[in-house]
């Protein structure tokens, strides 16, 4: 994988002066569709850009800066995942690069499991905190940096999501997200775990991504689709299908966001 100042020397080179969008969206699993009505300025494949390629199903691996909405932004296309055999502070690389040429917002998007039993397939999670403890070692910072997570999500955007999910008519919770690194699914005794801790959804990224963003100074948004129930067998192929099946009212979501920018 390629450093941050090699990556931030060829994306300057790739923007030919023009100016990065200072909004950023990580488009996990299903969430690609609002591109479909994007008008697409540049693509980058991140073979090219970072050194890499994407390899999970679902994570198309590019770089894209598009006008959705009549606003600029930059997509992240799939990301990368610590199960991949990347570091924590490897998967991060994308936000350092782009904080360092003038992103300012990020919002992370990720396909997940349900711990919380009231949630159903197809809805919604506005992220509102995160567990990290298994991380453990495995995280993006190093060294003396004593991020202060107390607020990883910036308040005043959530309300204002929560406008648009309104406007929208599409159904959502508040709810907290778990990192377990994967690339298996929890087994049932972890389910268990995961719910006395305080869990509501489960997935294998967005954390190392959300620390690396505050350690950055950005400001963060952070959305969970729930594509299968945690007490239920699945695969990836269902989370897939599950999210797959919501791309419209995803596209609706992710404009309504990307309107506030107007605001």
């Amino acid at each position: 994988m390629y450093s941050v100042k090699k990556s931030v020397s060829i994306l300057k080179k790739e923007l030919k002066k023009q100016k990065l969008p200072e909004l950023m969206i990580t488009l996990g699993s299903g969430w690609k569709h609002v591109l479909q009505k994007a008008k697409i300025e540049q693509e980058i494949p991140y073979k090219d850009l970072f050194g890499v390629a994407a390899s999970v199903p679902g994570h198309e691996g590019k770089l894209i800066i598009a006008k959705v909405a009549g606003q600029r932004v930059v997509f992240m296309s799939g990301r990368l995942h610590m199960y991949e055999g990347y570091t924590a502070e490897e998967v991060t690389r994308p936000l350092q690069v782009m904080a360092a040429l003038g992103l300012k917002r990020a919002v992370l998007t990720a396909a997940t499991g349900a711990i919380n039993e009231k949630y159903r397939v197809g809805d919604f999670v506005l992220l509102s905190d995160l567990i990290t403890l298994f991380l453990s070692m495995e995280n993006p910072l190093s060294g003396p940096q004593f991020q202060d997570l107390s607020q990883v999500f910036n308040e005043q955007w959530r309300e204002q999501t929560k406008q648009v999910f309104v406007q929208e008519k599409l159904k959502y919770w508040d709810g907290v997200y778990t990192y377990c690194h994967g690339p298996y699914f929890e087994t049932p005794a972890d389910k268990m775990v995961l719910k006395i801790l305080g869990t509501d959804v489960v997935g294998m990224s967005t954390v190392p991504e959300a620390i690396m963003a505050r350690h950055l100074g950005l400001e963060l948004l952070g959305i969970a689709f729930v594509a299968n129930l945690a007490f239920v067998k699945h695969s990836h192929k269902d989370v897939q299908g599950a999210a797959e099946k919501a791309g419209n009212e995803m596209s609706r979501l992710i404009e309504g966001i990307i309107q506030l920018e107007k605001d």
